[in-house]
């Protein structure tokens, strides 16, 4: 176990299982958008490529329900390098301390608001004295259809974190049902996530329920 393991008090060791809803949202990104974003370590790319957006409510976890903002990055222009995840928040202290030292996840702790009406989604992230918000905009009546982790390419979900000199490697799996998402509208993103209303919107999803397992991480010294 390394030294910065060890000083954290850690009781839910993986696997976890997790389960809640979540959209994903996808985006077409460029490399102005990147170089404009360089403080959220973004990967290059000199024709730029997909990322992923994703917002999760976890209603079941070993550390009990938790919200979740990532990008996950996927920067497959180049095989030496695998996906990752170069921003995160989260509403927790105790996932965030687990996520760090479990599996290299650079989480941070940010207060979220949640307003359902209808069919849209509002959810607004507070980080240090900032607030950004989501709309999501789902359609009525959507059809929902099955998706499952094994009918991934598996580099797509081979997960590689740098985090205090050690590096981090793990590939979760999940299943759930997926629906298609109308429309998402960014406001006030600040210094706090990128302005993803500058990227192009691809389709993206609502995922009413979802079932996510995270392996042990492979741990190795840098």
């Amino acid at each position: 176990m390394n030294e910065a393991l060890a000083a954290t008090t850690l009781h839910h060791h993986p696997p976890w299982d997790l389960q809640g809803d979540a959209f994903i949202l996808n985006y077409w990104i460029t490399p102005n958008f990147i170089k404009d974003n360089s403080s959220f370590h973004i990967a290059p790319s000199p024709i730029g490529r997909v990322v992923q957006v994703i917002l999760v409510r976890y209603h079941h976890s070993p550390v009990g329900p938790y919200d979740e903002l990532l990008i996950l990055d996927h920067p497959l222009i180049s095989k030496r390098r695998l996906s990752s995840i170069p921003k995160i928040y989260v509403s927790t202290e105790i996932s965030m301390q687990h996520g760090q030292h479990l599996w290299g996840i650079p989480k941070q702790v940010a207060q979220f608001e949640w307003v359902n009406k209808d069919d849209v989604v509002y959810c607004n992230i507070t980080f240090a004295q900032q607030e950004m918000s989501l709309r999501l905009q789902k359609y009525k009546n959507s059809q929902t259809f099955y998706i499952n982790s094994h009918h991934l390419p598996a580099r797509l979900l081979n997960i590689q974190q740098a985090w205090q000199g050690l590096r981090y490697q793990f590939i979760p799996q999940f299943r759930g049902k997926l629906s298609k998402l109308k429309q998402v509208t960014w406001e006030n993103a600040q210094d706090i996530f990128p302005d993803f209303s500058q990227a192009k919107y691809l389709h993206s999803f609502y995922v009413p329920e979802f079932k996510l397992t995270l392996p042990e991480a492979k741990i190795i010294k840098k």
